[in-house]
């Protein structure tokens, strides 16, 4: 008995704790962009009460997502002097905890048989590592797949209850796991009816918030963001995760009853981050992580005998697994020794850059051009104009509306003292966007020289020009 302990603590410590302890601590400094962004949006609701990228803009929309991400955040700033990325970074550590001892309940649930423990192993590996990317990168993610998982496992109850009120401030589509947490009842029962009060009211209460705050109501990145894109790599990504959730795909589908519709907004969710999210930013596929929550509760509280005359199906799944942690480990080596390095040679840089010049300048808010809008922003404290309109609605739509016209004089009516447009090469300006190309004949860049270019990878290069 006490060998099985130790043996059971030395498996959970290899293959849990371990990866996630050294991808944590490996990518300590690394944090993406857009985490960047949602800590602007924290610090102006900290200082300012307002939940606004650039508090002067005239026309305000939401660029960030994660309401209550961003709400946690902001208490941050109660800290002065800490590092946010760090104070960010425990936090998911913490929340991690959560899967960490749930990993184990799984490990000693399938000691005893080898097949479906080589796999449950396999499984608590590739779970963890991934766990461990998405904490760095500094966004809602693990918040997410923790409700989630907390969700399912607790449905039934006053808790889960209380995470579907908060799920769509974590991330505005929960409202589909909402709708089927409504279904999941017996109808006009008095259960269906109290589960109806609760998602009215989380909509009535985030609806309320929306409004108040921002002049447009859908959030920015689903105007820019939804997509339908049906290329070669994302139908291969599709069936890869197709083929890793196949144990509880099958079995919903050979024992299809009421009590498994809850398992139906897995599968939307998957065609949905598949096909209809664009890619950027999607950094450790970082909308599609949460999911892996259904796994971990389908292993664990289904009484499904998964591992009975069920190998094929298992098997092939072990391999998807397989496959997508060697996409994993190339997006890691990526992001720790590309991404991350051009990040601070690059938007930090710039906005400690942009921060002493505005201090030389008895401490001027400058007002930029520029569509990496996320460190740059943060740390410089300007009055940054998100040409990509990720964080500027007026931008956005007439991007959307292809009226440049607009565009072009809205940018001109900033009285930009520096415009940040990406280049291909480092000696001469090209474009890599193909809208900048208008804001560089717009605003006549070609007579001026760049005051600072700043590299982030090959053909990847900021060339900063002051206006004024």
């Amino acid at each position: 008995m006490i060998k099985l302990k130790l043996f059971k603590s030395i498996i959970h410590i290899l293959l849990c704790l371990g990866p996630t302890s050294y991808i944590v601590l490996s990518l300590g400094e690394t944090f993406l962009d857009d985490a960047y962004i949602t800590l602007t949006y924290s610090k102006h609701f900290f200082e300012h009460g307002k939940p606004w990228y650039n508090l002067v803009d005239t026309l305000q929309g939401n660029g960030q997502t994660s309401i209550l991400w961003m709400l946690i955040q902001s208490v941050f700033f109660v800290f002065k002097d800490s590092d946010h990325v760090i104070l960010n970074k425990i936090i998911g550590i913490i929340l991690s905890l959560i899967f960490i001892y749930e990993l184990k309940l799984l490990i000693d649930k399938n000691i005893c048989n080898k097949f479906s423990l080589i796999f449950i192993s396999l499984f608590t590996f590739f779970f963890s590592f991934w766990l461990a990317l998405n904490i760095s990168h500094g966004l809602e993610t693990v918040l997410y797949a923790v409700c989630i998982f907390l969700f399912l496992k607790y449905k039934n109850t006053n808790v889960g209850s209380f995470i579907i009120l908060i799920l769509p401030f974590i991330r505005p589509e929960a409202i589909i796991l909402s709708i089927f947490y409504i279904i999941d009842s017996k109808f006009f029962s008095k259960e269906f009816f109290k589960r109806i009060l609760i998602v009215t009211i989380s909509s009535v209460i985030y609806l309320t918030y929306v409004n108040y705050f921002y002049s447009i109501m859908t959030p920015l990145p689903f105007l820019l963001k939804n997509t339908a894109n049906f290329n070669l790599t994302k139908v291969r990504n599709f069936i890869t995760i197709v083929i890793i959730f196949l144990p509880i795909i099958s079995y919903t589908f050979k024992n299809f009853s009421k009590k498994s519709i809850i398992y139906f907004p897995l599968f939307f969710f998957i065609v949905y981050y598949s096909f209809f999210i664009d890619e950027v930013m999607n950094m450790f596929d970082r909308y599609r992580f949460p999911l892996i929550g259904y796994y971990l509760y389908f292993l664990l509280y289904e009484d499904t005998k998964v591992f009975k005359n069920n190998y094929l199906v298992i098997t092939f799944s072990a391999f998807a697994i397989l496959f997508y942690c060697n996409s994993l480990i190339d997006q890691k080596n990526y992001y720790k020794y590309s991404y991350s390095p051009g990040m601070i040679n690059g938007p930090i840089f710039l906005g400690k850059y942009f921060k002493k010049e505005s201090s030389i300048a008895n401490n001027k808010k400058f007002n930029i051009i520029n569509c990496d809008a996320g460190a740059i922003a943060y740390f410089s404290e300007c009055n940054l104009y998100d040409d990509f309109g990720l964080n500027n609605a007026t931008l956005l739509l007439a991007k959307k509306q292809n009226n440049w016209s607009i565009y072009l004089e809205y940018l001109k009516k900033t009285d930009p003292d520096y415009i940040i447009l990406i280049s291909l090469y480092e000696d001469k300006y090209e474009e890599y966007l193909d809208f900048e190309k208008r804001i560089y004949d717009f605003f006549l860049l070609k007579n001026k020289k760049p005051v600072v270019i700043r590299k982030f990878e090959d053909n990847y290069y900021y060339f900063v020009y002051k206006i004024k």
